[in-house]
């Protein structure tokens, strides 16, 4: 039992790294050692195994904080600069919108007519089409990774860093290099089969079922369609296409038939070997390498000790993990997985011994392990995935066989792709495994049995989760004074949890989230209201979508799947696709649109998308108030007559005004000063607590009589980090000198929570 207990301390330490400063890690050791001592006079004995854990519980936080430092990285020097590099492109190359990325593992870089050796991989986006091992040379600008946007938004950071990804660069110099750059270690070489196996299939499959043989064979699952993907997203089936167990099984039995003409000392020593190879060849799959590592650490403790205790090979792989690369401990797939062999350590005999109508020995090991999983994830799910596809342990049972086979005929298949062009038999009967595997997803979404939808967890639900599966395995081991002092904790805890739930009934949350370079905001009242005033989006420029991939994503993981109202401010790219997506993809019952503009793009693609999904549009033609269950009010207030003169479209903008209360909060869209101007004469704006800056704080806008109008405590910018527009404007920020300014590429989300007594409280997901 020590291997857990130290596992437990070092992968707290990794989790809690960011709020322990090394420098306090010292004191903490110190004073620790000194209290320590102090006792051992006393009691005349030193107290080593309390010293120990403290230490590995520090080590681990220290390793973590390690394994993210940019600084110590050969790159770091040329961070922020125009550098001319040369390297190798290490893994297959992944299509984004209208561009390539490449992982490259640079060898030189060029800086300042300097040119010097350095290693270290990096993220380059490229317009260039180069393959698999290809030695290149490019020019462009060494930025660091982006950080995470907001509190439920996907930590790209830290994902990059696990896979020892520390820097990006866009370039639109990209050459063949004159120089060969080689690496014959095994991770290198198993991406080269892998680049040459996807380009067999490139040749021999089309569309989708091209991109299901790659994610099969390669674990490569971004060539999919868009419509494709989209209803993997919402069936929860593409987790299937690279099941990490099918590979290891599959793996295992090979090695078992292969070694079998040696003893059982010597294939064990083999065995652990070529686990740890396949561990090293599969790097950039978390799930690969705790599956490997923990295959050979049971391999271990049988062959060492001749017995296995499971728990001491769950302890000692997650130390010896934590140890190669802590940032690993942030997957989600890995945390899942690790969760998953627990909950199937303890539940599976119970659940198949329940499931023993089911003649059929296969279907019902499976039945048993998706049943486990499905519902012993639930809110690891919710946390990671803001939802949860409870038919997939049905669907399982169906899709692994297809899988299975099309794994256990590749090998032929290439070969004979390769050598002879085709493969007739082995060819069809690997067809009709694509033809399973592509359909069902799109026969499961037609059905409707999709994702539901669920909020992030917080961290003590997590904890009243942990203490019912605790009290269903002390009910399982017939342990009934443990069961329910676990479910007596568990429901106090809840009861407490709802009582904080009462108290906030009230409370109304304005919530400005960090959609990049545009504007997106909820309203959460008390009686199920909510609320969206824009939605942000993305530009000409690019095909990514803010609005679907970070406002959606922010609605879906505070569980937010019913919209009373959406309002839009005016009909650029930056404010409306996010409305869209929220119309896609959750119910919204209202859709209140600027009666002009006729016939835009973006207009008509909001009518196109609520008559899709049966929301009712209301075109404002005059000021108009909305008022709700809660006293809440709010007043779409159109441009001034005088403003139609204007040929900016940014002055279509709609102001929006909530009140509730004292409190009230005005959203300007992208208006500029001259209609500010016009507003102010019609007297139709008055004093409010909160401003949201116009048009991501550029100088045409919040100009100085404006904000003498509104005498604003609070602003808000919404504006992207480091935009190409040099936003917020000098001029602007100097004008607000006098008000508590937020900004969303500084601040991340910033929440305004607001009770029926007018107290108000701020919080933001990154405070300066």
């Amino acid at each position: 039992m020590e291997y857990i207990k130290i596992a437990i301390l070092l992968c707290a330490g990794i989790y809690l790294n960011e709020r322990f400063p090394p420098e306090f890690a010292v004191i903490f050791i110190i004073s620790l050692i000194m209290v320590l001592t102090i006792t051992a006079v006393f009691k005349h004995k030193f107290n080593v195994k309390i010293l120990v854990m403290l230490l590995v519980f520090i080590l681990g936080a220290c390793m973590c904080r390690y394994a993210k430092s940019d600084a110590i990285r050969d790159l770091s020097e040329y961070a922020g600069h125009y550098i001319t590099a040369e390297g190798r492109i290490s893994e297959i190359p992944a299509e984004k919108d209208e561009n390539v990325q490449y992982i490259v593992d640079v060898r030189s870089a060029e800086f300042n007519g300097e040119e010097r050796k350095s290693r270290g991989k990096l993220l380059l986006t490229a317009k260039s089409g180069y393959r698999c091992g290809d030695s290149i040379r490019f020019s462009g600008f060494i930025e660091e990774l982006p950080k995470r946007m907001n509190e439920n938004g996907f930590d790209f950071a830290t994902y990059y860093k696990s896979k020892n990804i520390f820097f990006k660069v866009y370039s639109t110099k990209v050459l063949q290099s004159e120089h060969i750059y080689r690496d014959y270690s095994p991770y290198a070489l198993a991406n080269m089969v892998r680049s040459d196996i996807s380009e067999v299939v490139g040749k021999h499959y089309k569309g989708d079922y091209a991109a299901i043989m790659k994610a099969v064979l390669t674990g490569n699952k971004k060539e999919f369609s868009d419509d494709f993907s989209k209803v993997l997203t919402r069936t929860g089936t593409g987790r299937f296409f690279y099941p990490a167990f099918l590979h290891m099984t599959l793996f295992m039995s090979l090695l078992a038939f292969v070694l079998s003409a040696f003893d059982k000392r010597k294939r064990d020593k083999i065995t652990v070997f070529l686990l740890i190879i396949y561990a090293v060849v599969n790097l950039s799959s978390a799930v690969f390498v705790k599956l490997s590592i923990m295959t050979a650490v049971l391999i271990f403790f049988r062959y060492r000790y001749g017995r296995v205790y499971f728990f001491d090979v769950v302890g000692l792989t997650a130390i010896i993990i934590g140890l190669i690369n802590p940032l690993i401990f942030f997957n989600a797939g890995f945390v899942m997985s690790v969760l998953s062999s627990i909950l199937i350590y303890y539940f599976f005999d119970y659940v198949n011994d329940k499931l023993k109508f089911i003649r059929g020995k296969y279907v019902r090991r499976m039945l048993s392990i998706g049943i486990i999983c499905t519902f012993g994830l639930i809110p690891l799910s919710a946390y990671f995935f803001n939802g949860v596809t409870l038919s997939q342990a049905v669907t399982g049972v169906v899709m692994i066989p297809c899988v299975a086979v099309i794994l256990i005929l590749s090998p032929l298949l290439i070969i004979m792709f390769k050598v002879f062009g085709a493969a007739p038999l082995i060819s069809k009967a690997v067809s009709a495994m694509l033809f399973v595997l592509k359909h069902l997803p799109y026969t499961l979404d037609k059905m409707g049995i999709n994702e539901i939808a669920l909020p992030k967890p917080t961290i003590l639900f997590l904890i009243i989760y942990l203490l019912i599966m605790v009290a269903l395995v002390k009910y399982i081991k017939n342990k009934k004074k443990d069961m329910y002092a676990a479910l007596f904790t568990a429901a106090a805890l809840m009861v407490s949890a709802a009582a904080g739930q009462v108290m906030r009934f009230d409370d109304t949350e304005i919530s400005f989230i960090n959609v990049g370079q545009g504007d997106g905001a909820l309203i959460s009242a008390p009686y199920r209201y909510n609320i969206l005033i824009d939605g942000g989006g993305g530009n000409a420029y690019s095909d990514y979508d803010p609005g679907e991939k970070v406002f959606l994503e922010y609605l879906l993981s505070e569980g937010i799947t019913y919209i009373d109202s959406a309002f839009v401010s005016h009909y650029h790219q930056d404010h409306v696709q996010g409305i869209i997506a929220a119309m896609e993809n959750i119910r919204v019952r209202n859709l209140f649109l600027p009666d002009n503009m006729e016939g835009n793009k973006w207009r008509v693609k909001l009518e196109e998308a609520a008559r899709n999904n049966n929301t009712k549009v209301h075109y404002i033609k005059s000021e108009t108030l909305l008022t709700y269950n809660n006293g809440m009010t709010l007043r779409i207030i159109p441009p001034a007559k005088k403003t139609a003169i204007s040929d900016d479209e940014n002055d279509t903008s709609y102001v929006c005004r909530i009140e509730y209360g004292d409190f009230s909060t005005v959203f300007t869209g992208d208006m500029s000063k001259f209609a500010e101007n016009n507003l102010i004469e019609t007297g139709r704006v008055g004093q409010s607590d909160v401003l949201k800056v116009s048009h991501h704080g550029s100088k045409t806008a919040t100009g100085s009589e404006w904000l003498d109008t509104v005498k604003p405590s609070y602003a808000v910018i919404s504006v992207g980090e480091n935009n190409t527009y040099a936003l917020p404007n000098k001029e602007v920020l100097d004008r607000l000198s006098d008000t508590e300014l937020y900004r969303t590429d500084y601040d991340g989300d910033v929440r305004f929570t607001v009770n029926n007594k007018g107290k108000i409280r701020i919080d933001t997901f990154n405070r300066r």
